[in-house]
């Protein structure tokens, strides 16, 4: 699918520029030069409006791509203004959860900040927040989806996402993480052993070791982009599979059905 429609990988190129531009304006003259000098008490909530800028920059972008990647599911061509229409619709519930999702992740870290005050606080810590983390991801794994193809609020968008995973599935991811574990392989891995293969010769030829240097840098960035892009379409299909039974070309229904663990029976 994303060798028919290239087009989707243009969703996170355009997010990364977006952001690059919003970390620029902040760290620059926007609010992170206030915070430096401000209060505390004020310095937190400059801070807290940097980071919303940028999950909300982030979540719009990705249900841009979702809208898209459901468009071109239907074998139709894409473009960025599919995507981004459909995101301008919702931009008040993309707004919503945008600050749902930042005060639940500083909570996270502020719950492991206070719990990692001696090294067996730090492990304690680590365990409890990566457990709530990973919940976290499964509870909202069709959050986006649900925003992008319904535009469902954000409570209910919730409470759909959390609901289709337990009805359907059960605990644990195991496609997203497959998808990411193959273009580490494929494409990330072989990118960095040639960067550092470039550092290793840029001694005796920088000419060659910095183009070997530029291309590993390159090649991580491009698998990125696509790993971001393969991710988002899995999601959008199994959301439509979870909610109406249709399996997306290019899939198929053994695979969208065990996309996640079987939930496990008599253990907590």
């Amino acid at each position: 699918m994303l060798r028919n429609d290239r087009s989707l990988t243009l969703f996170p190129v355009v997010s990364a520029f977006a952001m690059l531009a919003a970390v620029l304006l902040l760290v620059g003259p926007g609010v992170v030069v206030l915070a430096v000098d401000a209060p505390a008490p004020v310095a937190y909530v400059l801070w807290a409006i940097a980071l919303y800028i940028l999950t909300f920059i982030g979540i719009y972008c990705n249900v841009a791509l979702s809208a898209a990647a459901s468009h071109s599911l239907d074998g139709n061509d894409t473009s960025l203004s599919d995507g981004f229409s459909v995101a301008r619709q919702r931009t008040g519930v993309i707004a919503k959860w945008a600050a749902v999702s930042l005060v639940v992740g500083l909570l996270l870290n502020a719950l492991e900040a206070a719990l990692a005050q001696s090294p067996i606080g730090r492990i304690v810590a680590g365990i409890i927040s990566g457990l709530l983390g990973a919940a976290w991801s499964i509870v909202t794994f069709f959050v986006v989806p649900s925003l992008a193809l319904e535009g469902l609020a954000p409570k209910a968008a919730l409470e759909r996402s959390g609901r289709l995973i337990k009805e359907r599935w059960g605990e644990g991811l195991i496609g997203s993480g497959s998808i990411m574990g193959i273009v580490f392989l494929a494409l990330i891995l072989p990118s960095v052993a040639i960067g550092a293969l470039g550092v290793y010769t840029v001694d005796s030829s920088a000419a060659l070791g910095g183009l070997l240097i530029a291309v590993g840098v390159v090649g991580v960035i491009a698998a990125l982009l696509i790993g971001s892009t393969l991710n988002a379409i899995f999601r959008v299909a199994l959301f439509r599979y979870a909610t109406d039974g249709a399996v997306a070309p290019g899939f198929d229904r053994d695979s969208l059905e065990n996309a996640f663990r079987p939930k496990r029976r008599g253990r907590i």
